[in-house]
Order: C-alpha cells, then structure tokens, then sequence
C-alpha cells in the first residue's frame, strides 16, 4: 500500500480545520499579532511527575503542591509505575505501557522527542514527535456545547500579547495519566497551555490543570524548550503492543519469578 507524504497528509488536516473554522461561531477570545513558535522544539529536563515541588517523584501522594481529592490520592497510590522512584514494570498499569493509549497533553512535554508547531491564519498544528501524533487548535472558536470525550479533547486559541499562544481543551476522556506516576484526570478536566518564546532558544510552557473532579482547585506546572539539533522526525517514536509485552517477558517476569519488590 503506497503511503501518503507526511506534507500530504498536513495539507489535507489544515483544509479541514480552515473549513471547520469557517463553520464555527466565533468565540469571545480574539488574537493579537501572531506568535512565532517556529522552530524545532525539546522539552527538559527529564521529570516524573506533574508536580513543580517534587519533579523527581519522590513524594508522591505528598506533594505540597497537588490539591488531591480523597479520590484522586486513592488513584495515584492505587497505580503501579513503570518508571521513577515507585517503579514497578512488571506490574505496571501505565495505560499507554499496557494498552499504547497516547499519553497526550503535558505527559508528551516529559519525553525525549521533539514537538514542532505550523501555524495557520486558522488553526495552530503541534506536532509531536512521541507517537508521531498531531493536535489541531482552532483559532478564535469556541468549544462545542457538548463534545464527546477524547484522548486530546477538543482545542481552541488565541494569541495574546503579540508573544503568547493561549490553548484551552475541554471534553477529555478520562482514561490517560497526567504523568510517568500515574495522577489522574476525570472528564470535567479543563487544561490551559500558555505558549511563549522568552528568546530565540527558549519556549516556556505554562500549564494550568482545572479539574474539580480530581483536584480540590487548580494548580499549575510548567516546562521549557530548547531549539533541538536533531532534525525532526529523525528517530520516529512509535507504541508497540508487541515490543512492550517482549519487555514484559523478558524484564518483567524474570523480576517477579526472582522476588523483586
């Protein structure tokens, strides 16, 4: 089977998005001049969890920082890790290890791969190369009344300051993890990004995570990028159901037929 151009297949994705915005009423954010987020972006440094006091993981359930529900506490403690301090691989129940369920949202910014951004008169596309997968961000929209739950929900933006890229996400599923340690999310989550180039080398990410379902109130993190050497692309990262469960076999079992706690 002949396989479509990743231009080929970007191209058709902004028609789509340019038609669906011309459909849709506009929302009551307008844009300032355009941010420029060009560029071939990584995240750093490497972190664990979701939380700013803690990123290495190390007090998870105790983070002064994570404004747990007794159910959310009871999640993330009910979790088994595949990586950081608690790590527990032949046991995990990491989603996206068990299942390949993307990891989306500020769990693709904790990888090491690359994120670039193409920018529309329309809609913003990241694209990310962690599961060579894509997100589309109408600009100047409004969210559907009522979207049906997804892995990435439903994205909407604006340009604020002439520097700032502002995305706000609603209608999530509640199936993927927020981090490596397993904080969850419910569907009522609303996830705002604030994108911003604080010079020609550096993108700063705010995030704030608005989940009443989860959390008592909101709270935020935050990243940084650097402009990346390595081309784009250069070393596709894909989930295998097949390669994970080899892993399995092959770490997992012996570490649990040897006793490993």
């Amino acid at each position: 089977m002949r396989k479509s151009s990743p231009l080929a297949v970007l191209a058709a994705c902004a028609a789509f998005a340019l038609a669906a915005a011309a459909q849709t009423a506009p929302g009551p954010k307008t844009s300032s001049k355009p941010a420029d987020l060009s560029g071939n972006w990584l995240a750093g440094p490497a972190v664990q969890s979701i939380s700013l006091a803690d990123p290495g993981g190390k007090m998870r359930g105790k983070e002064p920082d994570i404004p747990y529900t007794p159910w959310s506490l009871q999640k993330t403690l009910s979790e088994y890790p595949a990586t950081g301090p608690d790590a527990r691989f032949e046991l995990t129940t990491d989603p996206w290890v068990d299942y390949c369920e993307p990891p989306t949202l500020w769990r693709t910014y904790i990888q090491p791969a690359r994120t670039m951004f193409v920018q529309t008169p329309g809609a913003v596309y990241i694209l990310h190369e962690l599961m060579q997968s894509f997100r589309i961000v109408r600009l100047n929209s409004q969210h559907p009344a009522d979207p049906d739950p997804t892995y990435w929900g439903d994205s909407i933006g604006w340009y604020e300051n002439g520097d700032t890229l502002v995305v706000d996400s609603i209608g999530f599923n509640d199936r993927t993890w927020l981090d490596q340690l397993g904080h969850p999310h419910t569907e009522k989550l609303h996830y705002i990004e604030r994108y911003r180039r604080i010079d020609p080398k550096t993108l700063q990410l705010e995030v704030t995570i608005d989940d009443p379902g989860a959390y008592t109130k909101p709270f935020t993190t935050r990243r940084n990028f650097k402009i990346a050497n390595t081309p784009f692309l250069q070393d596709p990262w894909v989930c295998s159901v097949r390669e994970n469960q080899h892993l399995r076999d092959a770490v997992g079992a012996p570490a649990v037929s040897q006793g490993v706690k």
